[in-house]
């Protein structure tokens, strides 16, 4: 039977079930774990699994024996729950099938009483859902880590940053793509355990140094606080299409991989551990960021989710983006470093926007400026569509009462001269002045036939002329 979900928090003497479990091999208690071969003779199972086994059934010998008679706490109640997680552990250490897996359990269950586990394991030992074991496993290997720089073995700080990254980065992610308050809780707690003793490690990594956790913060609800509208960024990675996203695309972990992460963690800066790595980072969101931006060019929701990344991430990392610039704009590096590659890259090819961001400020968004009226323009009358986009604009405002005023008015006289008595009216009103205009018309042209041969005779008795001479 597979667990809905564990508890996080067993690992608060890990230190004392390390040494237990390392003694397990080596204890004998073939009194307590002889049904054991029953998976081999019974079942056909391989020794492997008969091994397995015996091994559980000692390791909770000595569990067992060590806080039987200890003061009741929190970690010494929580040992039957880390032994169910080593025992999920050792399956995949020994590659032990599924089905084999079933079988084990199914012995040890119905042989409780053979090793005094009655009232101890009971509901407690089974298969533990994939989901929940990785996670259960990240927090392992930090306190594992956590553990042997306390103990001071000087060896681990060569391995601490490697191991620490991988597994720390990995748990702190899930906390923002998984619903799972208990483990976010449970990395808190690990976060709190390692501030509160890395001035005692500092001495065993002092060539190497320690760098500071930030603080856990546990991810947003779907809604914002006060009732609020969830995040636009949020949309666009779940492709969720409403008033705010109507006309953008779906930003994909293929095509906008940095810039998808940080809106998966509701703009929240990935864990990093060194300045260059930082700034990397921060360039790449940046770089995809106008991407995205010059692709929706014209698309007035643009300027929404602009302000939402402007507001959520750029304000809040400004300092640092502006030591970017100021840095790169004068280094000499060759090659250059590989966020000034971005930060060139950004501003030959996207010139405009990165000059946008760098002078933008929080009131352009109040005023409706034209500092970013250009996002949502397809042609250079910037001025006129700031005009139309502008939400006090009188415009804007009275368009729809001309229109429906209009139109309205159009219909009215389409059925007064279809269906009443003064459309016959009006029609016979037309009717007689075409008439009328029709008849003075041919009356002009009558007149002129008629008068013409009068001209033409007029003319002809005037073809001569006379001139008249009188010499001096």
């Amino acid at each position: 039977m597979a667990q809905s979900k564990p508890d996080y928090n067993i690992f608060g003497d890990l230190v004392k079930h390390e040494l237990r479990s390392n003694q397990a091999d080596q204890f004998s208690s073939d009194y307590k774990n002889t049904f054991c071969y029953q998976l081999f003779t019974i079942l056909n199972l391989s020794i492997e699994s008969v091994n397995l086994c015996k091994d559980f059934v000692n390791f909770f010998t000595l569990l067992n024996t060590e806080y039987n008679d200890a003061a009741t706490t929190s970690a010494s109640n929580k040992y039957p729950e880390f032994l169910n997680f080593w025992l999920n552990r050792q399956f995949q250490a020994r590659n032990i099938s599924s089905n084999d897996k079933a079988s084990i359990f199914q012995i040890l269950n119905t042989n409780y009483h053979e090793f005094g586990a009655e009232r101890k394991l009971n509901d407690k030992i089974s298969i533990i859902d994939e989901t929940y074991f990785n996670k259960l496993n990240l927090l392992y290997e930090l306190y594992k880590i956590h553990n042997s720089l306390k103990s001071g073995i000087r060896e681990s700080c060569a391995n601490f940053i490697k191991h620490f990254k991988v597994n720390y980065t990995s748990a702190w992610k899930k906390c923002f793509t998984e619903n799972d308050d208990q483990f976010c809780s449970a990395l808190d707690g690990f976060q709190k355990l390692y501030e509160n003793s890395r001035n005692s490690m500092l001495t065993v990594c002092s060539k190497e140094g320690l760098f500071f956790l930030p603080q856990l913060v546990p991810p947003q609800s779907s809604e914002k606080a006060g009732g609020g509208t969830e995040n636009i960024g949020n949309h666009l990675i779940l492709s969720k299409i409403n008033n705010s996203t109507v006309g953008l695309s779906k930003i994909t972990s293929i095509k906008y991989p940095k810039l998808y992460e940080l809106l998966s963690l509701q703009y929240s800066f990935l864990l990093v551990y060194y300045e260059d790595e930082k700034r990397c980072y921060m360039m790449k969101i940046l770089r995809e960021f106008f991407l995205y931006c010059n692709e929706h060019r014209g698309i007035y929701n643009l300027l929404l989710f602009y302000k939402e990344f402007f507001r959520e991430f750029y304000t809040k990392n400004k300092v640092e983006y502006d030591q970017i610039y100021n840095y790169c704009s004068s280094s000499t590096d060759i090659p250059p470093k590989e966020y000034c590659t971005d930060y060139l890259y950004c501003k030959k090819e996207l010139g405009k926007h990165l000059s946008t961001i760098k002078d933008i400020e929080e009131k352009h968004f109040d005023n409706e400026t034209e500092a970013l009226h250009w996002l949502i323009s397809d042609n250079a009358s910037d001025s006129i569509i700031l005009q139309l986009g502008k939400d006090n604009n009188i415009l804007s405002n009275i368009t729809p009462i001309l229109v429906g005023t209009t139109a309205g008015g159009l219909l009215i006289l389409f059925f007064l001269y279809k269906f009443s008595p003064f459309g016959s009216w009006l029609h016979k009103k037309i009717l007689k002045n075409e008439e009328t205009f029709y008849n003075f018309d041919e009356e002009n042209n009558q007149y002129l036939c008629e008068n013409n041969s009068e001209l033409e005779t007029n003319n002809s008795n005037n073809r001569k002329i006379h001139i008249y001479y009188n010499p001096a």
